[in-house]
Order: C-alpha cells, then structure tokens, then sequence
C-alpha cells in the first residue's frame, strides 16, 4: 500500500512538472505561437480539442505581481471536473527557468505547492534539446471570426517538418494575443477575453512532501532530483 502511495505522488511530481509547457512551446510537438505580454487582471479563455480528446476549456489569465515577476494562471474545465495551475514567473511561462513557483489545485483538493525543478530538464526532454527546427512565416493581416467576435489578425504560420501550426495573433487579447491557433490534430479558438481576473486559488496551499520511498523502489522511477533514501 505505501508502495502505490509513493509511486502515485511521484507521478503527480512529475506530471505538475511537464504540464506548465503541455500547450506551448515546450511541449511534445507545436501547439499554439504567441508572444506573451502579461498585463495584471486580464484574461482570455478558449475552447480547445485534441484528436482523440475530449473538448476543453482553458482559461489563462494573470492574476497578481510579486516584484518584477507575475502570477499566471491556467484553470482548464473538463468533463471530469475543473483544474488550476498557478505560477509566479520572470516571463514566459513556457520556459521552466521563468517559473519561480507552482501552485495546483484538482476540484475541491486543497491547493498544493509543488518544488519548482529549476535549472533542471523536464520530465522527457533530452539534454541540450532546443524544441522543432523550423520556420514561420508572417501572411499578414486577415480578417478571422471565432465565438468571441471578429477580430482583424495577424496570421503566422509556424512549419515544423511535417508539422504546420497555423495561428492567428491580436494585440486585444492578453496574455498571449491569441484569437485562433490550428494544427493537423489541434484546435483552440477564443471564447472570450477581458480585465478583472481574480486568482481561483484563494486558501493557503499545503507544502509538497516527497514521502521516504519503500526498500526496493526501483531507481529508475525516482524524478530527477528526487533520489531520497528508501523509508527504514
């Protein structure tokens, strides 16, 4: 029993680890492009479908400023119930050396402080790794409608080997300007936008305790970083 304990927080470690880069640069292959410009209070929401997944909802809005840095907020509402992941971070969140600290919340859990693995690849990524080589190129402006209006974008177009994102990219919208972004097998598109965001996360969030791991915990499981002693 302890074992399927330790093996399910040493998932949860490292699943908050990868997920702050899952929609952006940063993750397995191009999902959405946009320069992020965090203004505190504003917000944009989208509508989101993978191939195979089920529509989503993802909210990204900032919510506070510590400093020089800003607190980022993502709440994504799914079947299965509602997520938030917030992050104080120096710039764009989907670089890991930006991201100072992690707070997560899973419905109604209490909201948990996850280690920040600073300086350190993420779960997956291979040493040196620089993202897809590729190139973008500017269409220029065009007229785009999706549910949250008509707005007049800049469309780029991002070409990864045989991968091509598609993205249409307005001033209006913060954080990230995103109107619309499309791939061979994704698709966000805005739902809203506006000020006066406030952080989902309002209680004191509990302090993340790597448990001692039971003898014989194979080695190769542990996160990086997380090689603790095995429990007496």
């Amino acid at each position: 029993m302890r074992k399927i304990l330790a093996l399910s927080v040493i998932f949860l470690f490292a699943f908050t680890q990868a997920a702050f880069a899952q929609w952006g640069k940063g993750g397995p292959g191009p999902r959405f492009r946009g320069e992020f410009k965090p203004v505190v209070g504003a917000w944009s929401e989208y509508q989101m479908k993978g191939a195979g997944q089920e529509q989503t909802k993802m909210k990204m809005a900032v919510v506070g400023k510590e400093g020089s840095s800003y607190w980022y907020e993502t709440v994504t509402d799914t079947p299965r119930g509602l997520s938030v992941m917030k992050m104080l971070v120096t710039g764009d969140p989907d670089d890991e050396k930006s991201v100072k600290r992690m707070i997560v919340k899973q419905g109604k859990e209490q909201a948990m402080e996850m280690p920040v693995m600073e300086g350190r690849p993420q779960p997956g990524s291979k040493p040196g790794s620089k993202g897809p080589a590729g190139k973008m190129i500017d269409k220029g402006m065009e007229k785009i409608t999706v549910p949250a209006g008509t707005f007049t974008a800049r469309h780029f177009q991002y070409q990864f080997d045989k991968d091509v994102v598609d993205s249409w990219i307005s001033e209006k919208v913060s954080p990230y300007g995103i109107v619309k972004s499309k791939g061979r097998d994704f698709e966000m598109q805005l739902l809203g936008y506006g000020k006066g965001a406030k952080t989902q996360i309002t209680e004191t969030p509990k302090k993340f305790q790597m448990p001692k791991m039971p003898a014989g915990m194979p080695k190769g499981m542990m996160p990086p970083g997380m090689d603790l002693p095995p429990e007496d």
